[in-house]
């Protein structure tokens, strides 16, 4: 009897744990940015990896630098904690060859160094699914999206009033709050929030390696705290003129306040101020041959940087920026499984004041082309072919004509080979021609091309990638400037990912990746990891309680090109969290982040947390 209710027991936990929602169990998913439309990620032929709502909830992520490290397997350098400046290598492609996108609005900012994101200020409170999506895109999106694009979704207002809270506390006096609110009818639907991060942090400086006192955290070098303060407020109107036509109106802000350490080390004096606005509007008109877009988006990016001045005051920086872009397209499905989807865009990027009064701009006007087939062509199996054309005039560079191919061909089942072939398209930014830091007016742009096959299904894949990028940017420690590597740069490596659920209580998932670098000069690149492998680990004891776990293995990497400088990889972090269900409308969570409390830099000088806790409350409703 007791054998029998035991085994009783354990099958009950294993039907509630089947029908919980989680990140394993999830069916369709449907990707936005591939070809600038939506399909399911069975349908394209691009190399993605995309991060769900439920991922990013189980493992209690705050932002999206957070989110590419430790769930979508993209390496990373920070130069210390909360809230200060990262970079994000996509295949080895940093920051300014990969664009960033929250519904469809540019998030690459003019007026930071290469004209790249800032990962590390974006909140992740209100994201239905992040989309990485590699290799050249630049046929589709333009420039800056060379080496990829970064997709954020966020979710959308469903029927009825709902709401989201979040609190959590945690170590170095962190404490965030946030809250979502929607409501949806047949008329309009509405979706409202805000988020609050404020945390004391710690010294983003610590000894250099090979210091004698490296090794030791700031507060036993008694060095002072880098705190950190992010305030979000998002805001969506969707209004419904009648069955097919929708008017959406979206508003984004962040504003934050970081504390950092510059050249002269521990220092409280220098500060970065951020006021960023991102706004768009926009006409859709479907029906069954039509899905129309008309849009306007427009980003304003304000910094202000205090410095300690050589004199012994203080020096006040201020960079503003913007960009803006009016988009028309059409997607004409002119077969069951095939369409074309045409249009143009005008976009102007700005940057005021990067010189003493004098403002730099420049425009591109746009025109691109998809075409989109699927079909049986073999043994009954699905083909699908893509083929991307865009041309951009630009008022101060060479134009670009840039394209992309794909290919997809099922196997046997779900087991499928793809091949992808793309060109790519870097204008020099105006920080690098113009700029108070290292400017080079005589900078040309960077053309690339990249290249990858993948072989697999959704649970087990292997893709092998080259990237090649001509006359590549980048800036010289040596001579504290930027400098065009005249020639062709090469980066070249493969990925392997597993992903399962086993007994209906078991998620485990594991990516790998490899890469060889080599600039035009055949030296590696800088800050590149030769080899990164995270872990996944989450075990659905019942439907109303999980425990999880994530583990990264970062190889050697080198902090200056020419395995120059510090190593500062060959090291494993690893976090665990769990969630509890009190009811259907609250969870409590605790996560432990660098379990073992392990000693590393990501960037030679700069320091990194060490084991934390941190606990929380979510409720739905």
């Amino acid at each position: 009897m007791k054998k029998t209710l035991t085994l009783s027991l354990l099958a009950c936990a294993i039907l509630h744990a089947s029908d919980a929602t989680n990140q394993f169990t999830l069916e369709k998913i449907n990707v936005v940015a591939s070809q600038g439309t939506s399909l399911e990620k069975k349908d394209i032929t691009d190399s993605v990896t995309i991060i769900s709502k439920e991922a990013l909830e189980e493992a209690r992520i705050t932002n999206l630098a957070q989110a590419l490290s430790q769930l979508g397997n993209i390496s990373g350098t920070q130069n210390g904690g909360f809230g200060q400046s990262s970079s994000m290598y996509v295949r080895g492609m940093d920051s300014k060859r990969t664009l960033v996108l929250i519904d469809g609005v540019r998030y690459n900012d003019p007026t930071n160094v290469g004209a790249s994101a800032h990962f590390e200020q974006i909140m992740l409170t209100n994201v239905a699914q992040i989309e990485i999506i590699k290799g050249a895109q630049s046929g589709i999106w333009g420039a800056d999206a060379s080496g990829g694009v970064i997709n954020i979704v966020t979710s959308k207002a469903k029927k009825g009033f709902h709401a989201a809270a979040n609190t959590e506390y945690g170590s170095f006096d962190s404490k965030k709050i946030s809250l979502q609110t929607s409501y949806g009818a047949d008329a309009f639907d509405i979706v409202l929030g805000g988020s609050l991060w404020h945390v004391d942090g710690f010294s983003a400086t610590e000894p250099v390696k090979g210091d004698a006192n490296y090794g030791k955290r700031f507060d036993v070098l008694g060095l002072e705290k880098d705190a950190y303060e992010n305030k979000s407020f998002n805001a969506k109107l969707g209004l419904n003129i009648t069955q097919n036509d929708r008017i959406e109106i979206s508003a984004q802000t962040i504003d934050s306040l970081v504390h950092f350490d510059n050249y002269n080390g521990d220092s409280s004096v220098p500060k970065t101020e951020f006021e960023n606005r991102f706004y768009t509007i926009a006409y859709k008109h479907d029906d069954a041959l039509h899905a129309f877009n008309l849009q306007y988006n427009r980003s304003l990016f304000d910094r202000t940087t205090e410095l300690p001045s050589w004199s012994g005051g203080i020096d006040t920086y201020n960079y503003q920026g913007s960009v803006e872009e009016v988009k028309i397209e059409d997607k004409i499905s002119y077969f069951e499984n095939s369409f074309l989807r045409l249009g143009g865009s005008y976009q102007k990027f700005e940057q005021e004041e990067i010189t003493a009064n004098t403002d730099k701009s420049y425009s591109a006007k746009s025109l691109f082309a998809t075409n989109y087939n699927k079909f049986e062509l073999f043994d009954a199996k699905p083909t699908i072919v893509t083929e991307s054309l865009r041309y951009d005039d630009y008022n101060n560079f060479e134009n670009a004509l840039t394209g992309k191919l794909g290919i997809k061909q099922f196997l046997y089942e779900d087991i499928y080979f793809a091949l992808n072939g793309g060109t790519g398209f870097n204008a020099p930014t105006l920080g690098e021609l113009y700029g108070l830091w290292g400017a080079n007016p005589n900078l040309k742009p960077e053309k690339s091309r990249t290249y990858d096959v993948t072989v697999g299904n959704d649970m087990l894949w292997a893709t092998a990638y080259r990237n090649e990028i001509r006359d590549m940017i980048e800036y010289d420690m040596s001579t504290s400037a930027y400098v065009q590597a005249l020639g062709t740069s090469t980066l070249k490596g493969f990925e392997l990912g597993y992903k399962d659920f086993f007994l209906n209580q078991i998620g485990f998932e594991t990516l790998y990746t490899y890469i060889d670098t080599q600039d035009a000069n055949n030296k590696s690149l800088a800050r590149r990891p030769k080899q990164q492998l995270d872990t996944k680990l989450v075990y659905y004891v019942s439907e109303d309680f999980d425990i999880g776990a994530n583990a990264q293995y970062v190889g050697e990497r080198y902090d200056e090109a020419d395995k120059q400088g510090a190593q500062t990889g060959r090291y494993i972090v690893a976090n665990a969290v769990a969630n509890l269900k009190a009811n259907k409308y609250v969870t409590f969570y605790g996560k432990i982040d660098n379990i073992t409390d392990k000693y590393y830099q990501v960037v030679d000088g700069y320091a990194t947390a060490g084991r934390s806790l941190y606990l929380g409350l979510s409720a739905k409703y």
